[in-house]
This record gives C-alpha cells, structure tokens and sequence, in this order.
C-alpha cells in the first residue's frame, strides 16, 4: 500500500480506535483501596450517611468549555442515588438521611456541620489523591470531630462524593475523532470515612467514557466495579 493510500485511511483506522477504545473503557475503574480494619473486617460498615456529591460537568465545544450548572447538580443528584442503591443491593448497606437545616436560629448547626465536614474533606482529598495507597496502611483520618455531625448512633460511616466530567458537542466530537483529544468522560472520587473516628476506611475512584449527562447504565456499572471490594454487610450477632 502506497504512503498516499495509508494517508487517507489514516483517519478511518484513528476513528476506528477511537471508538475501540472509548468502548473497552466505558466503566474503567481505576483504583480501590481499603482500610486494614476493613479488610480484616475488624470493622464492618452496615449504615451510612451519603452527604451532598459534588460534581461539575462542563461542555467542551470548538470555542472552549464552558459550565453547565443545571446539569451539574442534576448528575449529583444521580450519583448520590445510584451509590446509596449500589450499596444496599451489592452490599446489603443501609443509608440514612444526612442532617438537615432546622427552622430555629438554634438548628442551624447541624447544617453548618455539614458544610464544615465537606470542606475538610476537600481538604484531605489531594493528600488521598496523592499518596492512595496509604489508605490501606490506614494514614489518612478526618478525626473525631465527626462525632459533632451528632448522627444517629447507628451510623457506621460517612460517603462523600466528588466529580468531573466533559460532555462534547456535535462539532468538538467529530473533531477529536478525526485529530485526536480527550473524549467525554466523567472522573469519580469517592472516600467513605469512619463516623465514630474519622478514620478513612475506603477510597475509590471510577472513571466512565462517554457523555456523562446521559450515564446511567455505565454510571452503575462503573460504580458497582468501584465498590467492588468492600465487603458485604453482615447482620450483627
């Protein structure tokens, strides 16, 4: 085959791949790291908490990204829900109601808690992100100040969800596919912390191919495969 005709097959076989690839790794989970109390099921997680997810997806066009914030906060609606079903079926946990704003000047607390909690969290996560593997060595903690969260004292541990995605237009699609450049993708980082010690007991962090908006059968998927060492829940003796 001349150079002419490998030419101009070139961006036929980039597509090709392109599409290979995206399908292959539509629900790649890339990571899962447990607590050694978890893993030697020292400690057993039967009831959560699922706090608010954080996820931004943004829309990739020819003339650069730009936010979509309802969309957003509609696919942080999705996750929370698709996380709190996974764990029920998958791994027979049960999820409680967070703490919710109070109408008196004196029920602000516990919502300010939350608030407070999410931001520590936030904190910790780069230092996660960057060493994960310290999970299992036990070395990460959000410290006892969870208990002022006053949850219900059957609450074994807290989930906290954050997130990014890219969702392509028309145009940024065919042009990645014929040149090259990252696909749509949603990217998922999700720590579940001990509610009695602060303690990180589980890190994982799936990521999906493809719009993220429209995921729901990958989204479940992605995370059923994330969730996929925690051990089940047992019935207390």
């Amino acid at each position: 085959m001349s150079g002419r005709a490998i030419a101009l097959k070139l961006p036929t076989i980039m597509f090709a791949l392109v599409v290979l690839l995206t399908v292959s790794g539509s629900h790649v989970v890339r990571a899962q790291f447990l607590h050694p109390k978890i893993t030697s099921k020292e400690t057993a997680i039967r009831t959560v908490v699922v706090f608010p997810a954080k996820v931004n997806v943004v829309r990739d066009s020819m003339k650069g990204p730009e936010g979509m914030a309802a969309e957003s906060d509609e696919l942080s609606v999705r996750v929370e829900k698709v996380i709190t079903e996974v764990l029920s079926k998958q791994k027979q946990v049960a999820t409680l109601s967070p703490p919710t704003q109070g109408t008196g000047q004196g029920d602000a607390q516990p919502n300010y808690n939350v608030a407070d909690f999410q931001t520590k969290f936030d904190d910790l996560l780069p230092k996660i992100m960057k060493k994960r593997s310290d999970v299992k060595k036990g070395r990460f903690t959000m410290g006892d100040e969870v208990l002022n969260l006053n949850l219900e004292k059957t609450t074994d541990a807290i989930v906290f969800i954050r997130g990014e995605g890219k969702k392509l237009t028309g145009g940024k699609t065919a042009f990645t596919l014929l040149v090259g450049g990252a696909p749509a993708y949603l990217k998922l980082r999700i720590g579940i912390v001990d509610a009695r010690n602060g303690d990180v007991l589980l890190y994982t962090d799936p990521v999906l191919a493809g719009d993220p908006t429209t995921a729901v059968d990958r989204l479940r998927k992605a995370l059923e495969k994330g969730f996929k060492k925690l051990p089940a829940a047992q019935a207390k003796p």
